[in-house]
């Protein structure tokens, strides 16, 4: 599976999650001896204390393993071991403050788990494209053409104000806050175009924003799920599936190597995702060593260390 999140690398990702929340971007390239290969290249944020933090809405912290020429299966799990190690060292020197999310990209996390830090794992939907449209349930196909005899259409489109509505809506009926404003959306757009970061609503027949969306797309990489939201009195009309069919066969045609839903971890959220036919997919988040984490970690280094000394 071809899992490409280089769209949370750009230069523009990066400048407006430092105008909107105050962090500072910090690019990493970690290699083994100080050689080329094997390394390891991530985007961490900073706070003014120089802590890594976890913007708000950044889905993953993007990491990409830069293997030495090999193709040994047991020589590049060494090698990412070591660069693994690197990572965790420099997690270690700067501190932790929140949450981090690798992308499903990345299935191994022993370094940390065997550094002590908290590791727990997350699940999301990806579809790889071309979808396949057999493979999404009947019931979401019957929403779909039940918005469409509504007389629902959808779009691409510059009006913000449509989709912060939408997100709004969707922010007070589940009571949390997205914090974005159109003002931020038009930043983002700016610094990143509107062909990376695409913004999507579907209408009502009567002219009404009833569901909107963004999804941010480098070309011939993943887009992802950024943010959406659905009016409520437009639920049962099935404008959101109309609009996550739209979305997918816009970015599908424009040459994205699949979508990643971004998130699975909320049951109703999860069987929504799910009738659309995409493969669950494990990823991992990192939290600070607990004390209790610590002392397990030593303890268990100096059983090693006893054991390769030839102590009991």
């Amino acid at each position: 599976m071809n899992m490409d999140y280089r769209v949370l690398t750009l230069d523009g990702w990066l400048e407006f999650n430092r105008v909107k929340w105050g962090l500072s971007p910090v690019r990493l390239r970690l290699s083994v001896d100080r050689s080329d290969r094997p390394s390891v290249e991530l985007v961490v944020y900073t706070d003014k204390r120089g802590r890594i933090r976890t913007p708000k809405l950044n889905p993953y912290t993007p990491m990409s393993f830069l293997p030495a020429d090999t193709e040994s299966i047991s020589r590049l799990g060494r090698q990412w071991l070591s660069v693994g190690q690197l990572v965790v060292k420099e997690f270690r020197k700067r501190g932790l403050v929140n949450t981090v999310s690798f992308p499903p990209s990345i299935g191994d996390v022993r370094p940390w788990k065997w550094s002590g830090f908290q590791v727990s794992v997350n699940y999301s939907f990806y579809s790889e494209f071309p979808y396949d449209p057999d493979a999404i349930e009947k019931s979401v196909r019957s929403k779909i053409r039940k918005a469409t005899k509504l007389g629902y259409t959808c779009e691409r489109t510059s009006r913000l104000n449509d989709v912060v509505q939408c997100l709004e809506d969707t922010a007070d009926r589940q009571q949390f806050d997205y914090k974005l404003t159109v003002e931020d959306l038009k930043t983002l757009q700016g610094l990143l175009g509107s062909d990376i970061c695409r913004s999507y609503v579907c209408y009502a027949p009567n002219g009404d924003a009833a569901s909107g969306r963004i999804a941010l797309y480098y070309p011939g990489a993943s887009a992802l799920d950024w943010v959406a939201g659905t009016k409520r009195e437009y639920l049962s009309d099935g404008c959101a599936q109309l609009l996550w069919l739209f979305t997918l066969d816009d970015l599908q045609n424009s040459g994205a190597c699949g979508f990643d839903w971004v998130g699975a971890n909320i049951p109703s959220v999860a069987a929504a995702k799910a009738a659309w036919g995409g493969r669950l997919v494990p990823y991992y988040t990192i939290r600070q060593p607990s004390v209790r984490a610590l002392a397990h970690h030593v303890m268990d280094f100096v059983k090693f260390s006893r054991l390769r000394s030839g102590y009991q």
